[in-house]
């Protein structure tokens, strides 16, 4: 019963942190990309805001949960690289600390070019860079759901 309770925990919070990220990109980007300049810069703040909070959240489930599903495996961590299982969910690991360190640089670094005092001089170095970094994002997580797919035998 507790494993199942942690392999829902986890799965649940990558869905969440990976449903975030496409939402913002296939149905964001584009329904915010018509909107002016001033509209659009406020709308992403409000919306990084939101998204933030429920991505950190899902993202700290998944880390914990996934270390302790790490730490419960009937081997020695040593013995990963070893087997195709292993290096797939290496593999997955790093697309993951990728995907935590482009949230990062998206909720601490894109954010404050977003508030800016000087405003609109930067908002559109921003977006570009929102979106390229969104874009990382879902191909890190494209990875992860790979490896997940081959590591259940798909």
């Amino acid at each position: 019963m507790a494993r199942t309770w942690w392999v829902w925990v986890h799965d649940l919070g990558a869905v969440l942190w990976l449903g975030s990220v496409f939402y913002q990109l296939l149905v964001v980007v584009p329904v915010l990309a018509g909107q002016p300049p001033l509209l659009r810069r406020r709308l992403w703040l409000q919306l990084i805001g939101r998204f933030h909070g429920l991505a950190a959240l899902a993202a700290v489930a998944v880390v914990v949960t996934g270390i302790a599903r790490l730490l419960a495996l009937p081997w020695p961590l040593a013995r990963l690289p070893a087997t195709l299982y292993g290096r797939l969910l290496l593999a997955k690991m790093a697309g993951a600390a990728g995907m935590l360190l482009t949230g990062g640089a998206i909720a601490f670094g894109v954010t404050a070019m977003l508030r800016d005092p000087r405003g609109m001089d930067r908002f559109p170095a921003a977006a570009r860079w929102l979106v390229g970094l969104l874009m990382l994002e879902a191909a890190l997580g494209t990875l992860v759901l790979w490896c997940v797919a081959r590591i259940h035998g798909g």
